[in-house]
């Protein structure tokens, strides 16, 4: 299908029917939440390829979520395919015993994550942080946590708190308990607190009246859900240090950020080292497999034994051939790949500000790398720099429809501005310059 008009998709009512046929047999229609918000139109996609998908009534889009981020080489990479494929006729994708694509995988994580010396595997984002977590309580026999606001660690009892709170629900003390993140959680996440983002004196006055008690400091070292917040100047060098004074541990949860903001993510975009790293998503290019790391020390405790961690589909063979081919890219082709990428998402960036500024609408663009939100305000504001920003000015009604008139127009987003827009090597500028050009048509739509 031809993308060149202003409104090329026709009617989604096969999406429709299967939606409404899947709700039937699975809660909701779809295994997560964010797949099926109530204010998302049906959609059910059928194929992807390259920067584009089609859905079960053939309509085409150009997607800018790349599956939440881990398609940095976009759809059905042919390196990546020709990988999982071979591992899949030749050797199998589960044997349950160790392999050498464990260490090969490994090696090369370690090449581009200094601070990690020994890791292990795990199936998603959320084991990977839980595992983490429960390495720092363990290895400083302390119990207490710090999370963000805004920061998303997964939905374990470890992390899940409500981390989207209302503000009403958010005080004006520095540090607050852990509001749990869903029913269910009888109490969880326990000994958890929760401070402002990008508020250094509010995460120091914690650790002194917390002293002694933090095993860890778990953040998103560039905010990723809850739009696009990098850190302020001089905040991670800070965190780093006044963590070091407390001895409590510095987690980077680089589940969005590894790879993707750099080759070695936000810690070495920024020069933070980590005590413990956790990835996912980019790692396994659309195939489920995260891992966390540290120093030979601490990852002691797991190597021995004291420490336990495990998972029949821990690090299996079928994902690991996957992340084998995807580092085997980003190591061969790093020194080009991410300028380009960076260079197609400042196109973006830039060309959305110049829309959005022309069209008399309120909004702040914000990118790292090639991550990257548009948040449209209810009024004129320079920059967001915590959650609690975000919620205060983002105009959540206006987006959705916003959302609603780019799908029409064959170019989705995620509905939900939290979400951050993501790019793959496969837009190229012809692509973006369709997008921007289909934005524009949008938002005049939206402004009627």
């Amino acid at each position: 299908m031809s993308l060149l008009e202003p409104r090329t998709i026709g009617i989604r009512t096969r999406s429709e029917q299967l939606l409404q046929r899947a709700k039937q047999s699975v809660a909701g229609g779809d295994s997560s939440t964010m797949r099926v918000l109530p204010y998302q139109p049906a959609l059910v996609i059928d194929r992807g390829a390259g920067c584009r998908v089609w859905d079960v009534d053939e309509n085409e889009y150009i997607d800018l979520n790349m599956a939440y981020g881990p398609l940095l080489f976009g759809h059905r990479p042919a390196f990546l395919m020709a990988s999982v494929i071979q591992q899949l006729q030749e050797k199998g994708s589960q044997l349950g015993f160790p392999q050498e694509l464990s260490f090969l995988v490994a090696e090369k994580i370690k090449l581009l994550f200094p601070s990690i010396e020994l890791l292990r595997f795990a199936n998603s984002g959320t084991e990977a942080i839980a595992s983490a977590i429960r390495l720092a309580r363990a290895s400083t026999g302390r119990r207490n946590i710090i999370l963000f606001e805004g920061h998303y660690h997964g939905w374990s009892d470890a992390a899940f708190h409500q981390y989207h709170a209302p503000l009403e629900l958010l005080t004006d003390e520095p540090v607050r308990p852990a509001i749990p993140g869903t029913a269910g959680m009888t109490g969880a996440p326990r000994d958890a607190y929760v401070v402002r983002w990008n508020d250094s004196a509010a995460l120091s006055e914690t650790l002194d009246r917390l002293a002694g008690s933090v095993a860890a400091v778990v953040m998103e070292p560039v905010m990723g859900n809850a739009s696009v917040i990098p850190p302020l100047p001089g905040y991670l060098s800070t965190v780093r240090e006044i963590t070091r004074q407390h001895g409590t541990l510095l987690v980077f949860d680089e589940v969005i950020t590894g790879f993707r903001v750099s080759p070695g993510g936000a810690q070495q975009l920024y020069g933070i080292h980590p005590d413990i790293t956790v990835l996912s998503k980019v790692l396994g290019g659309g195939f489920p497999v995260a891992a966390f790391g540290a120093g030979a020390r601490l990852m002691e405790l797991i190597a021995s034994g004291k420490l336990f961690h495990g998972g029949v589909y821990s690090g299996n063979a079928l994902v690991l051939s996957a992340a084998n081919a995807v580092l085997e890219h980003v190591l061969a082709k790093k020194d080009t790949l991410y300028p380009e990428l960076n260079q197609r998402t400042n196109q973006l960036a830039n060309g959305v500000k110049e829309i959005l500024t022309r069209r008399g609408l309120p909004h702040v663009v914000q990118n790292v790398g090639p991550m990257l939100s548009m948040v449209l305000t209810t009024a004129a504001v320079e920059s967001l720099t915590d959650y609690r920003a975000v919620r205060r000015h983002a105009d959540f009604e206006r987006y959705i429809q916003f959302e609603h008139a780019l799908l029409d127009r064959g170019v989705y987003v995620h509905p939900n501005q939290f979400e951050p827009l993501y790019l793959s090597t496969t837009h190229r500028k012809e692509d973006v310059e369709e997008v921007l050009g289909r934005i524009d048509d949008a938002i005049q739509h939206c402004l009627r």
